[in-house]
């Protein structure tokens, strides 16, 4: 298997070889035709596929290292191990993987109350049931599957990575201050006896992020699967539904009305990201160098130095294309052990609910800082077997539910929406 370094050595050969076919077509004065546009395409497409393979090479081989490290750590005493909460401890997990491989039937009593109150002790059953829904064959999720859940849609959301983001109760408001008006510019005195000036621009507004349910789904799994001893059954079961849940968000984290759901980055909202926040990327049908330029320049310097694209992966091919002034191309490969792909000198990420359309005045991209899209999270996920529902095709299903998420954009002037001209 290659290395890294040699996956990166490969993809600048890749790029330089789809440069070469559209140099020649400049040469010539004309267009690509298809076939070689198709080249093209093929060939920026490998080079991305070695650099995400590179990329996870040298994760695996950093997460290896952690691991290494934390098996050096001594075992945790019975102050840390109570300190994870009565979902989170190893006997918790145990049981709860149990009870998806094999349900609630062949569990010993033992396993039962665990599942059922979080401990063993029978006397604290009543009262810890009193804070948790666990009736009806509903179970709390342990707090491990939980994290694989959460990480297995971060890993599928670029977004939710950049994104400031809270975990909450269900129920709970995440009073959000916005800034609706600012200080005008200090200046200079004319003298020791200058009048002082009020400056009574600065105005504070409140929005709230108030966790939205998602729906309860049903996750279909063979009982043979599920029966497997080799498997990694709540692995399984929390990538499926974090892909599940991934994509339900980043729907909602792109385009949403923010009534019942988050409300999205290129939704235009006062109570988000405005319509002064657009820039013209100067075609009908397609983006411009100067365009992006000027998108990128829209943005104050304070929020530059953590500021990314986000496009969808259309967008990028019609970028590949572009030169600056200087007959640069402002699409960069991340060819550097710990460089990403940029545009104009930035890294970006996709997403393939960002529109890309690419047609006369609507939104294509987005440039800003992305700490200021807030995300608050309300995950107490529960459980319930459902085993006679599908047992004519020999399935079992997973009801989840106890699931809420909200999201928005905190400060309009930290983003800059690309849109196409009218």
């Amino acid at each position: 298997m290659p290395t890294s370094v040699e996956l990166r050595q490969q993809a600048g050969q890749f790029v330089e070889q789809a440069r070469s076919i559209l140099a020649r077509a400049e040469a010539e004065k004309r267009n690509m035709d298809d076939a070689e546009t198709e080249a093209f395409n093929k060939f920026h497409d490998d080079a991305e596929r070695n650099l995400r393979q590179a990329e996870s090479q040298d994760r695996q081989e950093r997460a290896e290292i952690a691991g290494e490290s934390e098996r050096a750590l001594p075992p945790p005493d019975d102050v840390e191990r109570a300190a994870v909460g009565r979902f989170g401890t190893p006997e918790y997990r145990s049981a709860f993987a149990d009870f998806l491989r094999y349900g609630e039937t062949r569990l010993g009593a033992r396993q039962l109350e665990i599942l059922r109150t979080g401990v063993a002790a029978p006397e604290t059953r009543a009262t810890l049931q009193q804070d948790q829904d666990v009736g009806g064959g509903f179970f709390a999720t342990s707090e491990q599957f939980v994290n694989r859940l959460l990480k297995s849609a971060d890993n599928m959301l670029p977004i939710r990575g950049l994104a400031t983001r809270f975990q909450v109760a269900r129920g709970e408001t995440l009073g959000a201050p916005s800034l609706d008006g600012d200080l005008t510019a200090f200046s200079f005195g004319s003298g020791e006896l200058t009048t002082a000036t009020e400056n009574i621009g600065l105005r504070l507004g409140k929005r709230e992020l108030r966790p939205h349910d998602i729906q309860a789904n049903v996750v279909k799994f063979s009982r043979a699967l599920l029966a497997n001893s080799r498997l990694d059954v709540e692995g399984l079961v929390a990538e499926r539904v974090g892909y599940a849940l991934a994509n339900c968000l980043d729907a909602a984290f792109m385009t949403g009305d923010g009534a019942r759901e988050p409300l999205g980055l290129f939704t235009a909202s006062d109570a988000g990201i405005g319509t002064s926040r657009d820039v013209n990327v100067g075609s009908t049908t397609t983006f411009t160098a100067d365009g992006l330029i000027a998108a990128q320049g829209a943005l104050k310097d304070a929020y530059d130095a953590n500021a990314r694209w986000l496009f969808h992966k259309d967008a990028i091919t019609l970028i590949r294309k572009l030169k600056d002034g200087n007959q640069q191309y402002i699409w960069q490969p991340g060819l550097a052990l710990g460089v990403q792909n940029q545009i104009l000198g930035k890294p970006y990420i996709t997403g393939d609910n960002v529109p890309h359309t690419f047609s006369s005045a609507l939104y294509g991209g987005m440039y800003g800082d992305f700490s200021y899209y807030w995300i608050a999270d309300a995950v107490s996920m529960s459980v319930q077997r459902l085993t006679e529902l599908y047992a004519l095709t020999n399935q079992i299903g997973l009801l989840f539910r106890d699931m809420a998420c909200d999201g928005m954009p905190v400060l309009a002037e930290a983003f800059v929406r690309i849109k196409l001209s009218a």
